[in-house]
């Protein structure tokens, strides 16, 4: 694909959410600044999402480029969706999910001001917090994490990054597996440089049934091998004695589940990882055990 003059990708991954894209569509539609395409990866829908899209794409009242693969997860699904990035910006905004009116132009304006360093921004979701000693208004720069380290925010935000850095990265992808946790990609983000924080809620929705956030724990079984992954390069980039007894307590949980060999030899810290044993245990028997 050809470079855009657009300003940012929207990108959606989508699996039987036919019922849902209208809503994101339609906010799509409402946007005060038109410099966007919508690139839309269809993670193996059977529920006629390809005619909805089709249909939607020959309306040309947006640029919209769509995508099908096999169901192989949201992770993979988003591997596709940047090697077709056009633009300068990159966001995933989910299907079941939608956009303020002028999510576009905030953004517009908000990436002006950045400063050099800076890979992208941190703008609120409907359910993102701010804390306490935050200045409405303010302009933080900040890695992700470490908002979430300093109580800056939290619960979930929209995230939009500058395309030729998260271009760089991909989720690692295994056999029979569907999901690698998001936050795989945002740690080696994390590493490129800070983000500019908008307090403004660009991104409305809500938590579904089906949807990743409340299946957790029987997601994490079902793919451990793609957590696992997450895990150890958490703690290879982990700083303090506490983040890694905390991560190690989560990695032993998770090899436990699956009954990897040499649990404690083949973790990154072992020492950390024999301590945190008693912890990760218990996390077993509270997570996953019977799911």
């Amino acid at each position: 694909m050809q470079k855009n003059d657009k300003l940012i990708t929207i990108f959606t991954p989508s699996y039987n959410r036919g019922r849902t894209l209208g809503r994101l569509y339609e906010s799509l539609l409402r946007q005060t600044n038109s410099s966007f395409v919508w690139v839309v990866v269809d993670d193996g829908s059977t529920d006629g999402t390809g005619d909805i899209l089709e249909k939607w794409i020959l309306e040309k009242k947006i640029e919209i480029f769509y995508f099908k693969q096999e169901n192989k997860g949201k992770s993979a699904a988003h591997n596709v969706g940047v090697r077709h990035i056009t633009t300068p910006l990159f966001s995933c905004v989910d299907s079941d999910d939608y956009l303020s009116d002028d999510a576009v132009e905030k953004i517009v304006k908000t990436w002006a001001m950045r400063q050099k360093g800076d890979i992208g921004i941190i703008a609120l979701r409907s359910v993102t917090k701010l804390g306490r000693g935050h200045r409405p208004g303010s302009l933080i720069h900040t890695k992700l994490r470490d908002a979430y380290k300093n109580h800056i925010i939290s619960g979930d935000a929209m995230l939009i990054f500058q395309s030729e850095v998260i271009a760089k990265y991909r989720f690692p992808e295994f056999s029979g597996e569907k999901f690698v946790p998001e936050a795989y990609l945002y740690d080696r983000l994390d590493q490129d440089g800070e983000m500019l924080l908008l307090d403004q809620v660009l991104y409305k929705g809500e938590y579904l049934e089906d949807g990743y956030t409340r299946n957790m724990n029987k997601i994490i079984k079902e793919n451990p091998r793609g957590y696992l992954a997450y895990i150890v390069q958490r703690l290879e980039m982990d700083q303090s004695f506490m983040d890694r007894l905390l991560d190690s307590a989560r990695y032993v949980s998770v090899a436990y589940t699956v009954r990897r060999k040499g649990i404690l030899r083949n973790a990154p810290y072992p020492i950390v990882a024999s301590l945190a044993f008693p912890m990760g245990i218990v996390r077993y028997i509270l997570c996953f055990k019977g799911q």
